[in-house]
């Protein structure tokens, strides 16, 4: 039987890679990017909870909460929704990564600037992908 997620991790990373270098670049993401994320992580999430696994779908209402309060952006949420739906390991530590990284910028710049949480969501995709290929292969 094919493992899906050996094609799947590695479409996320790469995706959830370009959304960052996007936001850290122009600070803006394109639609093409987090649409199809947002959608497939939200079947995946629906998908669990008729299995009665109702965390995903739960954290997913959660981030649209945040959006609708205006505390994150659009992009940043339907990257979040389309990796806990998808990979809920990489949505978790994407978002501890973002919140201590948003609370350093914080503390550091008195919340002055924009937290460019698409990079933070990034580097923990790439960093979780590395630390189960190295699982994998040890």
């Amino acid at each position: 039987m094919i493992d899906f997620t050996l094609i799947l991790h590695p479409i996320l990373v790469i995706l959830a890679g370009l959304a960052g270098l996007q936001d850290w670049r122009t600070g803006e993401v394109t639609d093409w990017i987090t649409w199809p994320l947002f959608i497939a992580g939200g079947m995946a999430a629906i998908a669990k909870a008729v299995r009665l696994d109702f965390l995903p779908l739960t954290i997913s209402i959660f981030f649209l909460v945040i959006w609708y309060f205006n505390w994150m952006g659009g992009a940043d949420v339907r990257v979040l929704i389309g990796l806990w739906g998808l990979w809920p390991l990489a949505g978790f530590l994407a978002l501890v990564t973002t919140g201590v990284w948003g609370l350093i910028l914080v503390l550091r710049r008195r919340g002055k600037e924009r937290i460019p949480a698409l990079v933070t969501i990034a580097i923990a995709t790439c960093l979780t992908f590395l630390a189960e290929f190295a699982r994998m292969v040890v």
